[in-house]
């Protein structure tokens, strides 16, 4: 058993948080992963998990060995693909974290890139809301608004622009805003992500407004917020990807068409090391292609 194995089973066992999870992934026995742990242990002197019967938590040493070995194993990549002996195969296991609405489209175009990699292996953990990446055993995550964590590495996709829309049926019942202060008197349907204040910024023909969105429903899942939308419960303030089939078949009408709402940097995240595995870096990749969609507003 080499240090190296040991490494990249440490690190998979920091990101993921389980021993179960490694063995999963890289096809191991789980208690070959536990060797490599104890191999390390042993070698540095020093406990690097703390292991009950419900959880496993990494330790101070534990964490004070994780950038190392990130290091090790990067240079140790760096110099296979400096020398072209990387796998041409991109086989094994992503976890990929994705808004609701974003997971949604990709699940639509992923058919593209498990064909060209049929090794490959995508599970997607769909949430509209920020979690740690380490704990959710997380290999990439999809952002929307600043990074504010700094031990995150970021590759920005694109923009999200938003669209403020309404179903045809709730305008026939409540009439057509012409301004954004005309929301004032109508239901908006505020999407609760990420704050507690559901300010919206309109920009436009010189001037600025911004609306206090406020309703009887409110919902921190876009796809929530859109049946509400669809239903004529009230006016929404959504992603224009997101809304753009049903505005297309008539379902909702984009209003304030002359206005602008401040667009939201997009982005791929990831915890390290700079260098990802081959299979990582080919689902990043994907991201990139197909952030196209937010391009093209």
């Amino acid at each position: 058993m080499d240090l190296l194995s040991a490494l990249h089973s440490f690190v998979r066992v920091a990101a993921t948080g389980s021993f179960s999870a490694v063995s999963r992934e890289t096809g191991a026995s789980q208690p070959t992963i536990s060797r490599h742990i104890a191999l390390l242990e042993a070698h540095y002197g020093a406990t690097l998990f703390a292991r009950t019967t419900r959880s496993l938590m990494m330790t101070e040493d534990g964490r004070s060995l994780l950038p190392h070995a990130y290091e090790v194993l990067e240079i140790l990549e760096t110099a296979e693909t400096a020398l072209g002996r990387r796998r041409a195969s991109v086989s094994g296991l992503v976890r990929l974290g994705v808004t609701t609405a974003f997971g949604l489209y990709m699940t639509g175009r992923l058919g593209e890139l498990l064909d060209k990699h049929p090794d490959l292996s995508v599970e997607l953990i769909m949430r509209d809301g920020f979690g740690d990446l380490v704990e959710e055993g997380l290999d990439l995550a999809v952002r929307v608004g600043e990074i504010a964590e700094g031990s995150l590495i970021a590759r920005r996709l694109g923009t999200v622009r938003r669209i403020a829309v309404a179903s045809g049926d709730y305008l026939a019942r409540r009439g057509m805003p012409e301004h954004p202060r005309d929301l004032l008197s109508h239901p908006c349907i505020a999407y609760t992500y990420g704050g507690t204040r559901h300010d919206w910024h309109f920009e436009g023909n010189g001037e600025e407004s911004v609306v206090a969105a406020s309703g009887p429903f409110r919902a921190n899942s876009s796809e929530a917020v859109l049946n509400a939308v669809v239903a004529g419960l009230g006016i929404g303030l959504l992603p224009s990807f997101q809304v753009r089939e049903e505005i297309a078949a008539g379902h909702l009408v984009h209003l304030f068409p002359e206005w602008s709402v401040p667009d939201l940097p997009f982005y791929a995240v990831h915890t390290g090391p700079r260098t990802l595995p081959l299979r990582t870096r080919t689902v990043l990749d994907f991201l990139i292609d197909i952030s196209d969609v937010l391009r093209q507003g």
